[in-house]
């Protein structure tokens, strides 16, 4: 879960980090009613990249340019997606950008602090980033050596690795997989300031962190219709372009079935992982959610019953072939109780099929008859 420009802030704020003041709106007649002083920086808050190149960063002199550019800014989609609301800082008087951060290296399985004596778009791909492994049990020297590396000495150079020190603890305290700051600068009257902030929360550990409870459906900006039903819904769900709808239990079980697809010259319409131990109602709101979608013309089931029992699998089916009778199903189902879920499915019409490279040749070949 990827938070807002200005959670990251507050959150960053809440231990210490200098943040400039800032204020929100979502509606652009708000601005009357705030005491800013002047001139300000106008920020829409989207959770995408590249938010500067389109035009989301404005400045404004008073009240009057404030308004009229809160107004534009709040109709702006960035990347598809919409303006939820605007930040409004007053306007900094810079004299050095740098860039910190914190994430974790899966090549190296370990936690990074990242650092550069520059700040701004792209660079986190710079060759002047310098990269510190935590190795182990986080120790604050490791932002000094960080400080350090990044040309820093005497007082910066203590200010920015007490920075990195607490960026660090946020990251690890809060289960986060990205702790940025970019830029982080230096201003002309000696202060220091986080100017902008991302972080991105575990999603697998969102229920151990009480915090950001109830967070997650206000941070699905990025996603389809059908996605953030399937995410209420406790689905895994990504929509692709393709005509083949795929429901699979596991996440390597999906991505094999969808490389099968695509090697017999399908395309998949979706990326669907029920999970382990899906009963008749979860597989339920699955078919569901693909069949809606009116790109597929086939839905491919491949279940291997271990924890989901086949036969809950089956009940759903036979519900869904019923109230769908146009919906054309190619289902392989083996494993638990896949006797009984033979006997469910009989007189459905759905094609059962054991072996799955037939399995997924059969759908792409009804698909490229509809």
């Amino acid at each position: 879960m990827k938070l807002f420009e200005f959670e990251a802030k507050t959150i960053m704020g809440s231990v210490g980090i200098p943040v400039p003041k800032g204020q929100i709106v979502k509606v652009a007649e708000e601005v009357f009613n705030l005491k800013l002083e002047y001139p300000v920086v106008i920020k829409c808050q989207v959770q995408s990249g590249g938010r500067g190149k389109a035009g989301g960063v404005k400045f404004a002199n008073n009240l009057d340019e404030t308004y009229e550019l809160a107004k534009k800014l709040l109709s702006l989609e960035i990347n598809g997606i919409k303006t939820s609301s605007l930040l409004i800082e007053p306007k900094t008087d810079i004299e050095k950008e740098l860039y910190v951060a914190v994430t974790l290296d899966r090549g190296g399985k370990c936690h990074i602090l990242l650092g550069s004596s520059e700040g701004g778009v792209e660079i986190e791909s710079s060759d002047s980033v310098k990269i510190i492994p935590v190795q182990s049990e986080y120790q604050p020297y490791l932002g000094r050596k960080l400080a350090q590396s990044m040309g820093l000495s005497q007082n910066k150079l203590n200010m920015v690795s007490n920075i990195i020190n607490k960026l660090y603890f946020l990251y690890e305290s809060y289960d986060l997989e990205l702790a940025e700051i970019n830029p982080l600068v230096f201003t002309k009257d000696g202060r220091i300031l986080a100017l902008d902030g991302k972080m991105t929360i575990n999603d697998d550990a969102i229920d151990r962190q009480p915090f950001f409870q109830g967070w997650e459906i206000n941070h699905l900006t990025d996603v389809s219709e059908r996605e953030l039903k399937a995410k209420v819904a406790g689905l895994n769900l990504v929509e692709l372009k393709g005509e083949i709808g795929i429901i699979c239990n596991g996440a390597g079980l999906t991505m094999a079935t969808m490389d099968l697809v695509k090697k017999y010259g399908g395309e998949p319409a979706n990326f669907l992982d029920v999970g382990g131990g899906a009963d008749e109602s979860r597989v339920k709101r699955a078919l569901k959610l693909v069949a809606d979608n009116p790109n597929v013309k086939i839905i491919l089931v491949n279940i291997l019953g271990g924890i989901t029992a086949c036969d809950e699998v089956a009940k759903a089916l036979k519900v869904f072939a019923v109230e769908n009778p146009d919906k054309k199903v190619v289902v392989r189902l083996l494993g638990n109780n896949q006797e009984k879920a033979v006997e469910i499915m009989k007189g459905t019409g759905i094609k059962s099929i054991d072996d799955l490279d037939q399995a997924v040749k059969e759908a792409v070949s009804l698909c490229s008859k509809t």
